[in-house]
């Protein structure tokens, strides 16, 4: 099968180069093995949350300060337009956000503590300063069984700040009979039978026990599939309410991936969903073709190809005692020759291995026996000399690399 571009990668990266090349007319398919790191979102997207340890509050000025050889810095300046272009496709995808490119923002995680955010979905909250968050009291709210939220945490922190809160636990009829199992009553099981009569059962019962200033902090559990059930929530209940992440899986971040993924097909896209490439093929400096598993001796062809495999969770990276490989191609991933200078003995700081990735010239082209491969952009976090965990860049690495290798692709 012949296309103008092929996206190697369904996740937040790959979805975004092939939203961007959709968008531009072309005849674009996505190769997805499934489930990508945006199922274990928190609801909130970083682009640049710390520098070498440092808390950033501007991350577009605070980009000026990175290595030569990070991504954004590879970039240049377009980053602040591109950052604002990924703000506006994720809008246009249906989600809806707080936040902006000038300066980060504030949010929770699931324990209470807080975090520097880019962009996060309205639901969740988001302040503007990390030492003066916005609520007085609070009513964090667990649900009888579920397993996968801790309130007593978030409130024991939360309390730290000098927040009054109280912790109530409310049983939902219309869930009781997932705990049977307690298998059962993990986050996605329970967010798909959350239906709009679940939604007016939750919200009678907060109003029920919730006092005036109260702002109310739910496990992040409604909307799965429609964000309108958390608008209707809010609605319903007479107090501010917001939601909190849970442990993974993430509602939030599957229903991002669905709607980026209906807005691609909605451009025209192919999405070739539970497939994966296992091989590429090179010829003369350029990828001649990529086979896939379901495939089989068939393969897909285009003229260029845009690899978002992500990095080690996702596979796009694979290591052994001897190394680390990019398995499709087999491109260049550099590494210390001294093994001791792959990673830290300190649990807690900061990996070299975080940044290990692919090799890339000015133009995102991947590096492979000295060479570029001049048809082929690498995007994200498969992209070395960037520790997404440390710097909290990952999405905006993700989104920025993807926007600025698919306009490179097509000039």
């Amino acid at each position: 099968m012949k296309f103008d571009y092929i996206v190697i990668g369904g996740g937040l990266c790959g979805l975004t180069a092939g939203i961007r090349l959709a968008t531009k007319n072309k005849k674009v398919a996505i190769v997805s093995a499934g489930q990508s790191a945006l199922h274990f979102s928190s609801g909130s997207l970083g682009l640049l949350g710390y520098n070498n340890g440092e808390l950033v509050l501007n991350p577009i000025e605070n980009s000026a300060n990175l290595p030569s050889d990070h991504p954004y810095t590879l970039i240049g300046p377009e980053m602040k337009q591109l950052a604002n272009e990924a703000k506006a496709l994720l809008e246009n995808a249906g989600i809806r956000l707080n936040g902006d490119t000038a300066k980060n923002h504030f949010t929770l995680t699931p324990f209470g503590e807080i975090r520097p955010s880019w962009l996060t979905l309205n639901e969740f909250p988001a302040f503007e300063n990390a030492d003066e968050i916005p609520y007085k009291k609070v009513l964090a709210i667990g649900l009888k069984g579920f397993l996968e939220s801790y309130p007593s945490f978030l409130a024991e922190n939360l309390g730290k700040a000098g927040i009054c809160v109280r912790v109530e636990t409310i049983d939902l009829e219309r869930i009781a009979t997932l705990r049977k199992s307690k298998y059962d009553m993990r986050t996605i099981t329970v967010a798909k039978h959350i239906d709009n009569a679940t939604i007016e059962e939750l919200a009678n019962k907060i109003n029920s026990i919730a006092t005036d200033g109260e702002t109310v902090l739910i496990p992040a559990l409604v909307g799965l599939k429609d964000p309108k059930q958390i608008e209707k929530l809010r609605e319903l209940v007479k107090n501010d309410l917001y939601c909190i992440p849970t442990l993974p899986v993430s509602v939030g971040g599957v229903r991002t991936q669905t709607l980026l993924e209906q807005y691609f097909e909605s451009l025209g896209g192919t999405f070739f969903l539970g497939d994966r490439v296992n091989k590429g093929y090179i010829e003369d400096g350029k990828v001649k073709h990529v086979t896939t598993t379901n495939l089989g001796d068939d393969y897909l062809e285009a003229d260029a190809y845009i690899l978002a495999t992500g990095s080690y969770l996702c596979e796009g990276l694979i290591s052994n005692p001897n190394g680390f490989q990019e398995p499709v191609f087999g491109l260049t991933v550099k590494t210390p020759e001294n093994r001791d200078e792959w990673y830290s003995e300190s649990f807690f700081s900061p990996q070299p291995y975080m940044s290990f990735g692919v090799e890339v010239d000015k133009d995102f082209h991947p590096i492979k026996d000295g060479r570029p491969v001049m048809n082929l952009y690498a995007a994200g976090s498969i992209l070395a000399h960037c520790n997404s965990l440390e710097e909290d860049s990952g999405a905006g690495c993700a989104m920025l690399t993807a926007l600025h290798a698919s306009d490179l692709a097509t000039k």
